[in-house]
């Protein structure tokens, strides 16, 4: 009669790969909720930029009234017309 072969050799892969996949399962969801907490709550804040004319750290306005603005990829869209503008320094009114 041919030997049975335990299934303890089987059974313990299939348990280390669910562990595994649990890791990295986690990892994934902890770096989803670290990009939206980046998203979300930091783009929130305002942020300095250091000026290349007056070379201090300052918070940026707009170009056309001078205005905080709710920053985006090179440009801004200021507060008080809701329009699309340049970014400028709030202390030499110069582009940043």
């Amino acid at each position: 009669m041919p030997e049975v072969l335990p299934l303890v050799p089987l059974q313990e892969t299939a348990l280390t790969c669910l562990v595994v996949a649990g890791i990295l399962g986690l990892l994934v969801l902890i770096l989803l909720a670290l990009m939206a907490y980046q998203r979300y709550v930091t783009s929130r804040r305002p942020i300095q930029h250091l000026c290349d004319y007056c070379g201090h750290m300052v918070s940026v306005v707009s170009d056309c009234h001078h205005a905080p603005v709710r920053e985006k990829f090179l440009h801004g869209l200021c507060l008080e017309c809701k329009n699309e503008c340049r970014l400028v320094c709030s202390t030499c009114k110069r582009p940043v």
